[in-house]
């Protein structure tokens, strides 16, 4: 499939191939030095596909690839600083004295001098690396490129139902949470165990558990801790008090943090995961005694080492089997053919496949990611025949991870590698990861993306080769992690340029081109010494407080910086040297100020300064930085944001932007071409214009809005009607492009949505999918969103104002020859902390004189209700929604009845004083009732498989009502003397 430097080859020449036909001034000398870098350059592409597998087999040719390797990286950093160099001598010159022609003209001859040395040292090397010719196959011709694989992300399953087959894991699944919610009224702390070997499936099954419904009920505060092998203590009690629903922010001893931890949880049931244990003191020496503060707790502990957790006392260990050969091949079959492919064909050469996985889940998950791009049976055979390890590999790592490593493309190999060098269990965010990715030069642009879009299309092929692992809160995937294994895999293939230093491993080696230091290492080593590093990420780290002011001076190949969570309050000028710098992001740190030098950083596209609480201002050179794509100003002190933004041509994220008296305002936005998403807070403080400033906006895919409105519902903002009235005219210039497709509004204190919202909205907004309209609390009545033919999720919370919802949310729906269809493609609706909400209809009245068929939310599978105390009962024509398959309804006190829902299986009711009575749920199979106190009567739940009621003090009541229901279908049947099949048709229809 290509090595990695085929990517990084091909990269290069067109490089010089940019340079030599944009004719950029140079002296004689580098022009032959760089025609010469071209001509080796395009001998190199000959370099045989296995060089890097051989390299690993034989030390003679994995000395010649370290140096093909090194030469290449040598080239890359003269290119580029002879680029950013000539640009620099190509601009106007500041006048400063009358002698500064000739002084520039001395430098420019002074550099490409240095340059044209460079270049004839790197074209002597690559005449020695040469003289090995058994290393190059000149057959090749063709460059494979990056196949994106369109997937329609809205319609895959979640993870857990691909990945969960086979009876063992559900067995054993209902028997560990069987064991740990018995006894529990226990009040002490139970350990149970998972133990395996890594990658047979400890997560997947921990998941399910956490995600069963039984535990959900029965404890009140859920906590899912990954242990990675370099935790640090203040890191994880920071996790486990949010998870309980606990702030933070402001803590860092674990000093502080245990005693607010304990008080957190205190009289309350917990329920502790710990993922990925390796050593036994992380509950011993610090989580235990804070859990035992709890009710009761129940902790799950997964581990491949058995001593881990007889020494933390587990009373039961579930030890996990390997898959046996038919589970694994339904596994295989599931992630590599869609649902609709036929499989017979494929099944004997996929059983021979998983025979070769020796029943570990993610071996077979990885394989099938391969295999999920061949669609032919002598494709899998060729995967099945292929060259599986490779010696020098360690064992766990070789066989099918090396495979799919092997398989990828060259790009994707460097982005893989990339990721493998993150920290265990990091959270990698897609927007992120991309940016990485993009300064790094890894991304290659392919027809109808943009530069940035490709490298997102990049990180989706590597979650759908099963490389990455979503998050499964995220619907869109936006965030994932890498198993343990892939990273280990990652490590090993470069270790010999790239490190992740923690406590263990914290030898850099000179010629380091990637370091990524763990948030355990108390010394920061000297890395002005690293005069070859290209990329820095620091994460989370406190001990990492100062920077050595002339620590840039040396480290000019420096592309990626990331200082994020760090104790830095003082960026030194010399950040300024770093000419080919390109992401930056000082996020969550401690800085005061940046320094003006920051605008000599002509190369810098990302730049990222959320959650620097302290920064209070931006430097005024800033605005010389042209080549910025991205820009965060979230959460910071910053009071104004100076004029300029405007000259930012390549600007595609652009996050925390706000008016301010003489700097940045609206009407920039204009100006913006390539924006694409987009969040504009403190809009209280604009001034409302005459132009629509981002209707031509036309690649503009994501927007928030963002008004001050205070923490809580007892520290809201009041507006005066003349600033509200102001406010609003500022939301109506805002009306977005049809390209939109994320729509937020967090916090708006307008009396009305704006009319490009309420007036003919799928014109205006065609392809919208997802729309949040939260804290909108004075407008009383909601846009027509059922006309949205896209409109996929839709979310609305604290409209205070909204009293009933009727047919203005529903609108005119969406029209077609024989059909209206009312919200066509909606899948979530959410209806959260709606106070004052009495009355929902979905009433279709004004309607129904038209010849079309109505139809009301055909997709819509969940809703969500929660927090709506004053709402007297569900709409009437619920029922009509033929594919409703789960609700939640929680915190409506004033709810009486739950009736007539007949496509509903799971539903779950919380915390609802007056419920009494849930009936006529005819295929229902899953209710979990917890804290009802009226709950008594039930009646035509005769489908009903699984009842769970915690705090409900009818019960008993309610089940004998259950009992009646079931009798009396059976005796319906046993009067009817037929068949059983038929018997079973009555029932249900009954």
């Amino acid at each position: 499939m290509g090595t990695v430097l085929d990517a990084l080859a091909w990269k290069f020449l067109e490089k010089l191939g940019q340079l030599i036909e944009d004719e950029v001034i140079m002296t004689l000398s580098v022009k032959w030095g760089i025609e010469s870098l071209k001509k080796n350059l395009e001998f190199f592409n000959a370099v045989r596909e296995d060089a890097e597998a051989l390299a690993m087999e034989d030390p003679g040719i994995d000395s010649w690839w370290k140096n093909m390797r090194n030469v290449m990286f040598d080239v890359d950093d003269v290119v580029d600083l002879f680029m950013v160099h000539s640009q620099k001598f190509l601009l106007p010159p500041r006048p400063v004295c009358c002698n500064q022609p000739l002084f520039s003209s001395f430098a420019k001859f002074s550099f490409d001098h240095r340059i044209a040395k460079r270049i004839d040292n790197i074209n002597e090397k690559f005449e020695e690396i040469k003289m090995n010719k058994e290393m190059f196959g000149f057959e090749r011709t063709n460059r494979q490129q990056v196949q994106i694989t369109i997937v329609d992300r809205s319609q895959t399953s979640p993870v857990d139902e691909l990945e969960v087959v086979g009876e063992d894991i559900r067995r054993a699944v209902d028997d560990m949470v069987k064991m740990i919610v018995s006894n529990y009224n226990d009040n002490r702390s139970t350990v149970f165990g998972i133990q395996g070997m890594g990658g047979i499936g400890k997560t997947t099954l921990a998941q399910k558990i956490y995600n069963e419904q039984r535990i959900r009920e029965k404890f009140q505060v859920h906590i899912w801790l990954c242990i990675s092998q370099n935790y640090t203590e203040t890191s994880l009690l920071k996790q486990a008090i949010r998870m309980a629903g606990g702030i933070c922010d402001q803590l860092e001893t674990k000093t502080e943090l245990l005693p607010l931890l304990v008080d957190t949880i205190r009289g309350k049931s917990v329920f502790l995961v710990l993922d990925d244990v390796w050593k036994s003191d992380v509950w011993i020496d610090l989580l235990r005694s804070p859990s035992e503060r709890g009710l009761n707790s129940r902790i799950l502990v997964t581990s491949r080492n058995l001593d881990v957790l007889v020494e933390m006392h587990a009373t039961y260990t579930h030890r996990v089997n390997k898959m046996n050969d038919y589970d694994g091949l339904e596994l295989l079959m599931k992630m590599s053919l869609g649902p609709y492919e036929q499989r017979r064909e494929f099944s004997g050469v996929g059983y021979q496949i998983v025979k070769k996985c020796d029943g570990l889940p993610l071996a077979i998950k990885v394989v099938a990611g391969v295999l999920s791009s061949k669609k032919t049976k002598a494709e899998w055979e060729s995967i099945r025949d292929s060259k599986w390890s490779i010696h020098g590999l360690p064992k766990e790592l070789g066989g099918p991870l090396y495979l799919s490593y092997s398989n990828l493309p060259p790009e994707l190999k460097q982005c893989f590698l990339w990721c493998a060098l993150l920290p265990s269990n990091f959270g990698i965010h897609r927007d992120a990861v991309a940016y990485w990715w993009v300064a790094e030069g890894f991304v290659t642009k392919m027809h109808g993306y943009s530069i940035h879009e490709a490298a997102e299309e990049y990180y989706h092929e590597l979650i759908r080769m099963n490389l990455l692992q979503p998050k499964p809160e995220f619907v869109d995937k936006w965030m994932s992690t890498m198993h343990d294994l892939l990273r280990s895999l990652g490590q090993f293939l470069t270790m010999d340029h790239s490190l992740f230093m923690n406590m263990e491993n914290s030898k850099a080696l000179l010629n380091l081109r990637h370091l990524v230091i763990s948030n355990d290492v108390k010394e920061i080593p000297a890395i002005e010494e690293l005069k070859c590093l290209r990329s820095l990420l620091i994460f989370n780290n406190k001990n990492f407080k100062t920077i050595n002011k002339d620590i840039f001076r040396e480290l000019k190949h420096i592309r990626v910086l990331v200082l994020s969570g760090t104790s830095i309050q003082v960026i030194p000028e010399s950040v300024g040297n770093l000419l080919l710098l390109r992401l930056l992001d000082l996020s969550y740190t401690k800085i005061k100020k940046l320094p003006e030098s920051i605008g000599n950083l002509t190369s810098l596209e990302y730049l990222s300064l959320h959650c620097s609480r302290h920064l209070d201002s931006l430097p005024a050179s800033l605005m010389r930085l042209s080549n910025i794509s991205f820009l965060e100003l979230e959460q910071t002190g910053i009071d104004h944001v100076p004029k300029g933004i405007a000259k930012f041509q390549k600007l595609y994220n652009l996050k925390g932007v706000f008016e301010s008296a003489s700097g940045f305002r609206l009407d920039e936005l204009q100006c913006l071409p390539n924006i694409q998403r987009l969040r504009i807070v403190k809009l209280e403080k604009a001034t409302p214009g005459g132009a629509f400033v981002l209707r031509n906006s036309l690649r503009l895919r994501e927007l928030w809005f963002r008004c001050t409105m205070g923490a809580n519902t007892h520290d809201i903002t009041h507006y005066q009607m003349n600033e509200i009235e102001r406010i609003q005219q500022v939301y109506e210039m805002l009306s977005p492009s049809s390209s939109l497709i994320y729509l937020f509004f967090e916090g708006f204190p307008g009396v009305r949505f704006p009319d490009w919202l309420c007036s003919e909205p799928e014109y205006k907004m065609p392809n919208l999918g997802h729309m949040y309209l939260n804290e909108c609390i004075s407008c009383s009545e909601l846009p027509p969103a059922g006309q949205m033919p896209e409109l996929l999720i839709l979310q609305i919370r604290c409209a205070d104002a909204v009293v009933n919802i009727g047919s203005e949310l529903l609108g005119k729906g969406v029209s077609s020859a024989t059909h209206i269809t009312i919200f066509p493609k909606l899948k979530l609706l959410h209806i959260i902390d709606m106070s004052n909400l009495e009355s929902w209809s979905l009433n279709t009245g004004n309607l129904r004189g038209r010849s079309e068929q109505l139809v009301l939310m055909p997709c819509l599978k969940r809703l969500f209700l929660n927090g709506c105390p004053k709402l007297r009962a569900l709409p009437e024509d619920l029922h009509r929604i033929a594919n409703l398959r789960r609700i939640h309804i929680e915190g409506a006190h004033t709810l009486h009845e739950i009736d007539n829902l007949p496509s509903v299986l799971w539903l779950k009711v919380k915390n609802n004083r007056c419920l009494r009575r849930i009936s006529n749920l005819c295929i229902l199979q899953d209710l979990f009732a917890q804290d009802c106190p009226a709950l008594d009567q039930a009646e035509n739940l005769i489908s009903l498989k699984r009842l769970h009621m915690v705090d409900c003090q009818n019960a008993k009541q309610f089940r004998m009502c259950l009992l009646e229901d079931q009798q009396l279908a059976v005796d319906l049947v046993q009067m009817a003397g037929i068949s059983f099949q038929m018997k079973l048709s009555i029932i249900r229809q009954w």
